[in-house]
């Protein structure tokens, strides 16, 4: 787009127009889009003459894709396409136009552009000059409009060429399509397609790297413009004689007149109405969408008539890679001015340069052998003029090929903490051209380590975020060290880090407890972890926040713990704490009653009912004991025994009807007096019904 529109621009302003229209075959649609907080605005252009004529004619159409949602890519996206212009979008009419021209003239410009009635196509006989100039002004009008549309948001909707969707979600990403509304048949236009990610805003950049030169009442500006290529379509440059207040140098932009799209720097020549005032300059980028850029670093200076002699380096050659052959010419309006010439070098654009020519050269010379060059190599021609005066060219930049890795990192060190950060470090590389680092991670040291991240680290350490919730105790990393030109080292020794263990042991156990005469013997089963450092005993008795660590064993626990608890009569529970090397801990525990050996005991008897169904059980009461409430305690087989029911008043007999044959059940009960304190217990009984006709108590 920028090479038809500049290309008519510079062919008006010379004069000298040359077409080759007619060999044009590039039938396709070019799209920008600008991100905003709440919309996405889409710019297209034609490609080519024709196309632009479809696009009048029939308007254009734009569909949207959803190809992915909160980072996650739908497979199905870019089948399924919105269409966000029920009416093809076609330039607006010629009373809109009339009213847009009122308050903005360029946009008079496209109108005549798209309804004027001076071209007329070409009718069938007329000769091949006539064809050529009727085509040729159909191209200055299509370079016109184009260019007018990139100053102006409004005048490139006007022309058909900018659409804004409004209904978007920042975590979205679109792919947009836009085509014409219909194409005649035998020909083919390529659609315009562009994808992006509705919550990345677009951001202008400030136009870098500004240079000036202060000459005889003139100034001379460059600037790179392939640094800002599809960014900045025209310029502004600004002047100000204070500082503070700057306005521009001309009312139309600055535009890029030569037909070399591989262009690597603007110029640009102010002139000063004198030479002894000081004067600032800043500039500013266009953008397709009509939007001004932040400006530029400020540059400042005076006119210098004594000295108006300047050099550029216009070609260099690289000979057998150790040698730099650098060629230059000399403008200036009286060559009795120069004196000498100096060769400037350094391997940064912005560095401290040498001097490589150790007294000056003749004013004649116009190239220059370097036969010690370096990787980089940025010159700058010096030019030495009557009363010690002097000028210098821009930069030029020489690189000389280099194929040579970096040494491999070394010494690489490293932790990781509690939360899971690991950090990482190596000593760095002394070569002159490093670039930076690569880091690579992996779980196991012999599969394939995967980078980090796409940048490249700047220093000589880095981190990084790992899941600590697996069964993976390592984490293995290796650092590449990358050149300026790209070459990458071999990779360092694998660097082996543990992982902080955060997962709790399997617990050790308690299998069984058993309670006889007040004595509680405790079987108890070890943990399967290899990384237990110690286990400890608990007990806590029943309505009581007083824990008694009872024992502590390193690495093995024993099959088994007798305790004796000071008071009987009560339930206690038992737990076993189980400590790894990392300090993480399991508990496991169970309660059991253990009954008053010295308490009056009551006599529990159990038989079998007469329906086989059942088991009864009745005991006596001491003479004297009133009864209030009575505990019975049940459990089956080696099972820890607990409350099993509770009665009410002074009953002595109870039916358990939830019984099975052939199995063995514990018994056990405890009576609450009416006076409160006074309690009594039976001892613990086991009842196995057998069969209708038969049973066994112990």
């Amino acid at each position: 787009m920028n090479r038809i529109r500049l290309s008519i621009l510079f062919a008006i302003t010379c004069g000298c127009f040359v077409n080759n229209a007619l060999a044009q075959t590039d039938n396709k649609l070019a799209c920008v889009a600008l991100v905003k907080e709440d919309s996405v605005v889409l710019r297209w252009v034609p490609a080519s003459v024709p196309v632009w004529q479809i696009g009048i004619k029939y308007g254009y159409v734009i569909k949207r894709y959803t190809i992915a949602k909160g980072g996650v890519f739908i497979p199905d996206g870019l089948t399924r396409g919105e269409m966000l212009t029920n009416i093809p979008i076609r330039p607006a009419g010629n009373n809109a136009f009339d009213l847009l021209a009122m308050s903005d003239q360029r946009a008079a410009v496209v109108q005549e552009a798209i309804y004027g009635t001076e071209f007329q196509p070409p009718a069938e006989g007329d000769n091949f000059t006539g064809f050529m100039k009727a085509y040729n002004d159909l191209e200055v009008r299509f370079g016109f409009a184009m260019f007018m549309c990139d100053l102006s948001p409004a005048i490139a909707r006007a022309a058909g060429l900018q659409f804004t969707d409004r209904n978007i979600l920042p975590d979205e990403r679109y792919a947009y399509s836009i085509s014409p509304a219909n194409i005649p048949d035998g020909m083919q236009v390529e659609p315009a397609v562009i994808v992006l990610d509705a919550g990345m805003i677009s951001k202008l950049p400030p136009v870098a790297d500004v240079q000036a030169i202060f000459l005889d009442k003139a100034v001379k500006f460059q600037w790179p413009v392939m640094l800002h290529k599809g960014t900045y379509t025209a310029y502004i440059l600004e002047k100000s004689v204070d500082g503070v207040n700057f306005k521009p140098v001309l009312d139309l932009p600055l535009v890029n007149l030569a037909e070399d799209e591989n262009l690597n720097y603007f110029v640009y020549t102010d002139s000063l109405s004198s030479n002894n005032e000081q004067t600032w300059y800043r500039v500013k980028g266009i953008s397709p969408f009509g939007e001004e850029g932040p400006a530029s670093d400020i540059l400042n200076g005076k006119g210098a008539p004594e000295f108006t002699a300047y050099a550029v380096i216009d070609t260099s050659e690289v000979v057998e890679n150790d040698r730099i052959i650098v060629r230059w010419r000399v403008t200036e309006n009286y060559p009795e001015q120069v004196t000498g010439i100096s060769i400037l070098r350094s391997d940064k654009y912005d560095g401290v340069f040498e001097n490589l020519t150790t007294k000056p050269m003749a004013p004649g010379v116009r190239m220059f052998t370097d036969s010690r060059p370096r990787l980089s190599n940025y010159y700058k021609i010096m030019l030495l003029g009557k009363d010690n005066l002097t000028s210098y060219s821009f930069p030029y930049l020489v690189q000389t090929e280099d194929n040579d890795p970096p040494a491999t990192p070394q010494m690489l060190t490293g932790k990781v903490d509690s939360s899971g950060i690991v950090t990482i470090a190596w000593k760095e590389n002394t070569e002159p051209d490093i670039l930076g680092y690569k880091v690579f991670r992996a779980n196991v040291p012999d599969e394939e380590f995967i980078s980090l991240g796409r940048d490249i680290t700047s220093g000589n350490t880095c981190r990084d975020t790992i899941n600590l919730n697996t069964l993976t105790q390592k984490i293995y990393y290796q650092v590449v060290a990358v050149d300026k030109r790209y070459n990458n080292s071999d990779y360092s020794a694998i660097l082996e880090l543990s992982r902080p263990d955060t997962i709790r042991p399997a617990p050790a156990v308690i299998t069984r407890i058993n309670v006889t005469e007040g004595k509680v013997m405790i079987q108890q089963e070890g943990s399967p972890a290899n990384d237990i450092s110690i286990y400890e005993l608990h007990r806590v008795a029943e309505n009581d926040s007083a824990t008694i660590k009872l024992a502590t064993w390193k690495g093995n626990i024993p099959g088994s713990y007798e305790d004796v608890p000071s008071i009987q009569g009560k339930n206690y529970f038992y737990s076993i704490k189980t400590f790894d090397l990392a300090g993480n801990s399991s508990e496991y525990g169970r309660l059991v009653y253990v009954p008053a050996t010295s308490q009056i005991t009551v006599n529990l008897k159990a038989k079998e009912s007469n329906n086989g169904k059942s088991i009864m059980l009745s005991w006596d009461i001491p003479a004297g004991f009133q009864p209030a409430k009575t505990f019975i305690y049940r459990s089956k087989d080696t099972e820890p025994i607990s409350i099993y029911i509770t009665l009410e008043g002074a009953d002595q007999l109870f039916e358990d009807m939830d019984v099975e044959i052939n199995m063995a059940y514990n018994y056990r009960i405890r009576v609450f007096g009416t006076s409160g304190n006074a309690i009594v217990s039976s001892r613990q009984i086991t009842f196995t019904p057998l069969s209708k006709s038969s049973s066994e108590v112990k």
